[in-house]
């Protein structure tokens, strides 16, 4: 029944224009972006934009636009919903508020890598391209690379959960995208305000910076290293995997509460 659902889902996705719109912007954004990479690595001798020198820009500097993206996505199809009111008529039709509810919990890992696995496939293309064929094991991967996947994805998938919240709450895609953009500059505001009151840790065990330091490509580097030591706030590797997967639960759970407890 699950795998059922999960393929419903697939062809609404595939169906809704503003998908192919949202991916489309971001195949621009990313085009522009590790482009002008290979571009200047082509230009300039001093600039090497290839294996393994690229795997921090590969897998950490588009994280932000799957990020946004995906929670654009999430918004757009779950909000939609209510404003069409299809969920009210897939209740009506018999599916339990749990078996809608997992649907759309299903939407987040898969709109998680497809926008996260668009970035690192075009993006390493190029890395490719641009490889100095002398270098020998260029392109094997370490522990650190993994890492940095599965927390770009942890990430991802946090900003999701908040944009899956607001958007049962909402329950219409304008004001939940209004909303999800407005509480990440309320956050930045109020941890900037904690840390200048000294409380430093609390303001970064908030959602919305947990989240940032999991797309940091250096907080998955051995402790010790130079580039980790530089960074702003540095976090145990299995901490903060387990603050990023802490607040996904909390806003998973908080999305079914708001949504169960609603008249459709």
């Amino acid at each position: 029944m699950i795998w059922t659902l999960y393929k419903i889902e697939l062809y609404k996705m595939g169906k809704r224009l503003a998908t192919w719109i949202t991916v489309l912007c971001f195949a621009v954004l990313i085009t522009f972006m590790f482009g002008s990479y290979y571009y200047n690595g082509l230009k300039y001798d001093n600039v090497y934009f290839g294996f393994p020198n690229a795997w921090p820009n590969i897998l950490s500097d588009g994280a932000f636009l799957a990020d946004i993206f995906s929670a654009v996505l999430i918004t757009l199809l779950v909000a939609s919903e209510f404003d069409w009111r299809t969920s009210r008529q897939n209740i009506m039709d018999g599916l339990s508020k749990g078996q809608w509810f997992t649907a759309k919990l299903l939407l987040l890992p898969t709109i998680a890598v497809l926008f996260y696995g668009l970035q690192v496939i075009f993006a390493g293309t190029l890395a490719w391209l641009g490889t100095n064929p002398e270098i020998e094991n260029a392109y094997t991967m370490s522990s650190i690379q993994f890492l940095a996947i599965a927390g770009v994805i942890v990430g991802v998938l946090c900003y999701s959960s908040i944009a899956l919240l607001v958007s049962l709450i909402t329950r219409s895609a304008g004001p939940a995208l209004g909303v999800t953009i407005i509480y990440q500059v309320f956050e930045n505001l109020t941890t900037r305000t904690l840390r200048g009151f000294g409380l430093d840790t609390l303001a970064d065990c908030f959602p919305f910076q947990v989240h940032l330091a999991l797309f940091k490509y250096n907080q998955y580097l051995p402790d010790g290293s130079e580039a980790r030591s530089k960074l702003d706030v540095l976090w145990d590797t299995n901490l903060l995997f387990a603050a990023g997967i802490g607040w996904i639960a909390v806003f998973v759970i908080a999305s079914w509460l708001a949504y169960w407890k609603r008249d459709l």
